[in-house]
């Protein structure tokens, strides 16, 4: 006889729950007026990540965010974009950029972090670049070195950095790592769980509304 009343009461919980848990703006995240992706999302929801390899807190965040977007439903796209707002950060974004055109970024990206953090056979944070030495590492996953190095240094792959510097400048990204939902919303988060927990939440809520509206 108590059961509808006790249905009717999990579901108030569990409406409750999920309104306590929806994004704050200012506290989870930052909203970017006109905010767009840097490509555009075709109607998927676009998740960006701004990283460079170089980066410390990067290559810690990384296994979490890897694992996270392997569960990403086929409505959500997620894009890799290079940060190259500081100097030691230039030589990697043009390596993204030229393994990506190369068809081995996917592929290498890990490995990157390894050789860069754990084996130290890539120069690191700070160090002077060596765009030569990275091009030998990419050979190491089918490419030719003195083509990988053509690439890094081309007209085309420094449009894009330039492209993904000029807007992650405009939608003031403040550091890395960080993820922007649909282009219109910067994570905040006070851990990486915390971080995805948001994104996810952000995905949702762009999904319902429309990915390209």
């Amino acid at each position: 006889m108590r059961r509808p009343v006790f249905v009717a009461l999990l579901l108030a919980a569990f409406a409750a729950h999920a309104q306590s848990s929806a994004p704050v703006a200012g506290k989870d995240y930052v909203a970017i007026p006109n905010g767009t992706p840097l490509d555009p999302g075709n109607g998927q929801v676009v998740v960006e990540e701004y990283f460079n390899y170089a980066c410390p807190g990067c290559n810690g965040f990384e296994p979490r965010f890897a694992a996270w977007t392997k569960q990403l439903p086929a409505y959500v796209r997620l894009d890799h974009v290079p940060a190259a707002f500081r100097p030691d950060f230039v030589q990697y974004a043009r390596a993204y950029y030229a393994a990506q055109a190369l068809g081995v970024a996917d592929e290498a990206h890990q490995a990157v972090y390894d050789g860069i953090h754990r084996t130290r056979t890539l120069p690191g944070e700070g160090q002077k670049p060596d765009e030569a030495r990275i091009a030998t590492f990419y050979a190491g996953f089918g490419v030719d070195a003195d083509a990988f190095l053509a690439a890094m240094q081309s007209f085309g792959v420094n449009l894009k950095v330039r492209r993904a510097t000029e807007h992650m400048q405009r939608i003031k990204i403040p550091e890395t790592p960080s993820i922007v939902v649909n282009g219109r919303y910067l994570v905040r988060g006070e851990s990486v769980d915390d971080m995805l927990r948001i994104a996810s939440a952000l995905i949702e809520q762009e999904r319902a509304r429309g990915a390209d509206r």
